[in-house]
């Protein structure tokens, strides 16, 4: 199998079960929310019941919410894997490349540009996670640790598998060229740079505020969760640079960006609900979860 559709369909396979949760309550409760974000079950006593025969002993494993650092580990030791595997025509690469489909290739410029882009936010989330969390007695499912891993691990082999073609015709990948950057590469480190940046002054914010406080800072004045839409932002530049020519996007990173909205999407309506039941509904008036005007 051609590894792109392997890592499309994890995506999707996330993706779906994302969205296909919160039609769920009980799955919803218990399993998607974590932290402080977790709201007390608005369920019918056989709701409750049934909720305790299914879920309960599942959703009772659990790792503390700190752990989420592990996610951006992964994230930096994946970038560095593959910098060696694609520089070294490593084993792993190789095979790899041998199943992928040589159409449409990403160029070598490309591949460097998107491991780039990925490995610069793995290794600033790394640093904001060490730096800037604090400690907390927050819990959050062992499954959703276990697949937020999966997932940087599939993102990591994404951002340069669509390359494999042209990475397999040059010895350690020696083929850079260096010349006017083309639209698609301003357009895509502008957006990077910008949503990198309001990012990290986001998790500054949170960063600093006392305990259960409503976030004021600008971006927050419209948004919930601005370091949301930010993230997602990030992966639309990655998915730009990536594209192979003749193409606007690439095609699985866009996947890997539906699972990253479709999960964060669900978080930003859980942390709106919390927000509402802690501080009023007056207070969140005209905030919108993550894109403004839309949802």
């Amino acid at each position: 199998m051609d590894p792109s559709l392997l890592c499309k369909a994890f995506f999707c396979f996330g993706t779906a079960v994302d969205i296909g949760g919160t039609l769920f309550p009980s799955f919803r409760e218990h399993i998607m929310t974590y932290g402080s974000r977790g709201t007390d079950s608005q369920a019918s006593t056989e709701d409750k019941k049934q909720s305790r025969t299914l879920f309960d002993y599942i959703a009772s494993i659990q790792v503390p919410h700190t752990w989420f650092t592990h996610y951006y580990v992964v994230s930096v030791s994946s970038s560095i894997f593959w910098a060696f595997q694609i520089y070294s025509h490593g084993r792993i690469f190789e095979f790899l490349a041998s199943y992928s489909q040589p159409n449409h290739s990403m160029t070598v410029n490309q591949v460097f540009l998107a491991w780039l882009f990925m490995t610069f936010q793995g290794t600033r989330r790394l640093y904001e996670s060490l730096t800037l969390t604090k400690p907390s007695q927050s819990k959050m499912w062992v499954g959703l640790w276990l697949i937020g891993m999966a997932y940087y691990i599939f993102i990591g082999l994404s951002v340069w598998i669509e390359g494999a073609a042209a990475l397999s015709q040059h010895e350690r990948a020696t083929g850079l060229e260096f010349g006017p950057p083309s639209l698609k590469t301003c357009i895509a480190v502008l957006l990077f740079l910008l949503a990198s940046s309001i990012q990290h002054v986001c998790h500054e914010h949170l960063a600093s505020l006392k305990k259960y406080t409503l976030p004021q800072q600008y971006w927050f004045h419209k948004v919930v969760c601005p370091h949301y839409t930010s993230e997602c932002v990030i992966y639309v530049a990655i998915a730009i640079v990536a594209a192979p020519p003749g193409r606007w996007l690439n095609k699985t990173v866009l996947a890997g960006l539906g699972f990253v909205a479709s999960n964060l999407g669900v978080t930003a309506d859980s942390t709106r609900k919390w927000y509402v039941k802690k501080f009023g509904a007056e207070k969140l008036a005209g905030r919108w979860r993550m894109v403004p005007y839309l949802y």
